[in-house]
């Protein structure tokens, strides 16, 4: 299985020799996919800490972002969806406390021109999310009806981060996830046609502008009949390394709340030693194991690609974090 990944990636190499060139030949910047997790968008202060990376990657090459909901936010849509069917929470109730809880955010970030563009599209998303809790009334609560609730997070929390990169002078160029990570109808656990979705993916890239950021909601898709779908807990993880792989990016890094790696938990356990440095198949033995927290195909894109990866903390972007590379690239050699 491994090789005929591998020579499915070949296959496709001319064409991501083609997206690495820009439209005037020269070759373009080098490509970095960053993930940002929950915690890492969930607070104002960390949402422009985000903005502020970001701005810094896009001086040095070409980020592309891939980021999760606010944090606690899927947690607050799983449980409302429940309350909901069980007829203990009225949808427009629920609707408010999301409403609430991205204007307030929004407010803290965004200048009043950002928050006028943002509140509009935010309307839009939770006027999808009231017609599925309005249906999970009547109905129950059904595998599609939760992915539909559940892709709420990620579809409201993305363009408030386009609006916040807006807001630091750069142009965000927002692909909507749904229409590009086309998958299978295994609600809360989709499987992503990675043909299609790279060729959507590829297709999406090559028509953003040079200085743009191009930004994408991660753990959401849809079936080709345009039922919206999941790809599991931390799919997001898992989206951006397969967005890693479709572009052939120069590296993935994973932004998260803690600075890299540790032997435990560092909150927990005083003797916990951090983790400078894993191979690639270290890596995903430990997140077999469960050891790394992440979507159990989270790292198989890039294992696969020969993408090196970096674990890194939000908060503290000086860190070392924890650095993943490619079997066979030593330690001197890595990017």
């Amino acid at each position: 299985m491994r090789l005929a990944a591998i020579a499915h990636m070949e296959t496709s190499q001319d064409a991501a020799s083609e997206m690495n060139t820009s439209k005037n030949g020269t070759p373009n910047r080098r490509v970095t996919v960053m993930k940002f997790g929950g915690t890492s968008v969930g607070r104002p202060e960390r949402m422009r800490q985000v903005a502020r990376i970001v701005k810094t990657s896009a001086a040095e090459g070409r980020p592309v972002v891939v980021a999760s909901a606010l944090s606690g936010v899927t947690r607050q849509l799983d449980a409302a969806l429940e309350d909901v069917a069980a007829g203990r929470l009225a949808p427009e109730q629920a609707v408010e406390a999301m409403r609430e809880r991205h204007t307030e955010h929004a407010a803290a970030v965004l200048p009043p021109e950002g928050r006028e563009r943002y509140e509009s599209l935010l309307e839009r998303e939770l006027a999808r999310y009231a017609d599925a809790l309005r249906q999970a009334a009547t109905s129950g609560a059904t595998p599609e009806l939760r992915d539909r609730v559940l892709a709420t997070g990620e579809l409201c929390s993305v363009p408030l981060l386009a609006e916040a990169l807006r807001a630091e002078g750069l142009n965000a160029a927002y692909g909507v996830s749904t229409e590009l990570f086309v998958t299978d109808d295994a609600f809360g656990k989709a499987r992503v046609d990675r043909d299609a979705t790279a060729k959507n993916v590829r297709g999406w890239f090559a028509g953003c502008a040079d200085e743009a950021i191009p930004l994408l909601a991660g753990y959401v898709g849809s079936t080709p009949q345009g039922q919206t779908t999941t790809l599991g807990f931390e799919g997001s993880d898992y989206s951006a390394a397969l967005v890693a792989a479709f572009l052939r990016a120069d590296a993935f890094e994973r932004w998260t709340d803690v600075d890299g790696l540790f032997t435990a938990d560092p909150n927990a356990d005083p003797d916990a030693e951090h983790i400078d440095e894993l191979t690639m198949e270290q890596a995903a033995r430990l997140n077999d194991e469960g050891g790394l927290g992440m979507h159990p195909k989270a790292l198989r894109p890039l294992l696969e690609a020969g993408i090196p990866a970096h674990i890194r903390c939000t908060t503290k972007p000086e860190g070392e974090g924890t650095r993943i590379r490619p079997e066979g690239v030593l330690a001197e050699e890595r990017v």
